[in-house]
């Protein structure tokens, strides 16, 4: 981060010292008193379940120069700074420092799909740029404005994932970041359960409109029906990619194998060969998402198709381990009904005996019992060889399989993942696939451990 004065944060949030040099530097933030480094400014944020003001007086004795505060009884001799609300003072800081910077900032949001586009258009803007990417989960009123103070004068560009489950978060981020592109991915079912609808969550998505950049343009997922639909609500130089030759960048000739995924992207009369190094048909689309913001930014699809062979996911997406003679599908990072069926169509595209180990997806309010039992009534009709569940909601993909004609003895439901581990500990054997999926709060990385350990 660049140096800035107290003084300076003050007026950027709006905040009134109550104490110490107004000039005193500082040059790093922080929200965790296990993390600081001297020259930090300490901002305590109010959880539900904890008050991080109780810890100020720590902060302060471990190194950090300054503190803001919505509590004025707080006593130092180093600079204080009161704000009513320390979290909303956080992302104003962050749109302050952010506006210093001239570098286009890309924005990704969607229901699915947003780290991984992510980390592809990342990777095209870094073959010319050097780029600030989100890292981690680090998507929400916390952790963009952190990911914001990131940025040095060496950056040229910027990635950064929009996270939300409710109205109003998408458009405090955007105000934050102040995106020159917006990426969006789909719009799902993830988070319907509080939005209700999924013209609603489109709604919630696109609240960043307002906070576009001049000239700023969105890039979407046109094989997106609601996308489509609605792609007229988008500013004029806007992309639409696809699979469809209707749009500004499209894919032909895609071909799917048990290891990669090759296709060819058209752009005005253009074609380009590319070849993803790890399989599912459903990255197409996001690669060429990251294709319409590299050319974008300058970034030609030549370029991009480099470094899109060199993509490899990671951190429990789409992640292919081999290790006691089985190759494990780590995807467990996070789950939606369109995420998990990518997933068991990369595993039924496996050699091997064909094993998933799927739980619940969360947020689906009245959609869950259905969106469950389609997910069983495709495990049955891919024929993968053995299915194994976890969770209340598991039990419904466990019960649909078996309808859809599956093998009884070949489905295995359980509510404790002690027991899952076990059984499938026990029912493994060398050459086996295996697909671990199902929402963050299950935790099923605990299985992909176990079959490694």
């Amino acid at each position: 981060m660049k140096p800035i004065t107290v003084q300076t944060v003050a007026a950027a949030i709006g905040g009134t010292l109550l104490s110490g040099n107004p000039e005193t530097c500082i040059s790093g933030i922080c929200t965790d008193t296990r993390r600081i480094v001297p020259d930090t400014l300490f901002v305590p944020i109010v959880g539900e379940r904890f008050d991080a003001h109780d810890f100020i007086n720590d902060a302060l004795k471990a190194g950090c120069s300054a503190t803001l505060t919505s509590k004025k009884e707080v006593k130092s001799e180093k600079p204080v700074i009161y704000v009513p609300d320390t979290c909303h003072a956080l992302g104003a800081l962050a749109g302050y420092y952010r506006r210093s910077f001239s570098l286009p900032l890309v924005g990704i949001t969607g229901s699915v799909g947003k780290t991984t586009a992510k980390e592809m258009t990342a990777a095209v803007l870094e073959t010319k740029l050097s780029v600030l990417k989100t890292q981690g989960n680090l998507n929400n009123e916390i952790g963009l404005p952190l990911t914001l103070f990131q940025l040095e004068a060496h950056h040229e560009a910027a990635v950064i994932e929009m996270g939300m489950s409710g109205f109003g978060e998408i458009d405090r981020l955007a105000q934050i970041a102040s995106p020159d592109i917006v990426i969006m991915t789909n719009i799902g079912l993830s988070h319907i359960e509080k939005l209700g609808s999924q013209e609603n969550i489109y709604k919630a998505k696109t609240e960043f409109l307002p906070h576009l950049r001049p000239n700023g343009k969105v890039i979407i997922n046109g094989d997106d029906p609601i996308l489509w639909a609605h792609r007229k609500d988008f500013p004029i130089g806007s992309i639409t990619v696809g699979t469809s030759p209707e749009h500004d960048l499209s894919a032909c000739d895609i071909t799917e194998s048990a290891t990669d995924v090759s296709f060819t992207v058209v752009h005005e009369g253009y074609k380009q060969p590319i070849r993803l190094s790890f399989p599912g048909a459903h990255n197409v689309v996001n690669a060429l998402l990251a294709c319409a913001a590299g050319l974008s930014i300058g970034v030609s699809l030549k370029e991009a198709a480099k470094a899109l062979e060199a993509f490899i996911p990671g951190d429990r997406r789409m992640e292919f381990i081999k290790q006691n003679g089985l190759t494990i599908i780590n995807d467990c990072y996070n789950a939606a009904p369109a995420s998990m069926e990518a997933g068991l169509r990369v595993l039924v595209a496996q050699p091997g005996r064909k094993i998933a180990v799927l739980g619940d997806i969360k947020e689906l309010g009245d959609y869950a019992e259905k969106a469950h039992r389609d997910i069983g009534s495709l495990v049955a009709k891919l024929s993968v060889d053995a299915l194994f569940t976890l969770g209340e909601n598991g039990l419904l993909i466990a019960e649909a399989a078996k309808e859809g004609g599956m093998a009884p003895d070949s489905v295995f439901a359980f509510s404790e993942i002690e027991e899952l581990k076990h059984t499938l500990k026990e029912f493994t054997k060398e050459g086996d696939v295996i697909l671990v999926k199902a929402s963050r709060a299950m935790c099923l990385e605990r299985v992909t451990a176990c079959l490694t350990a």
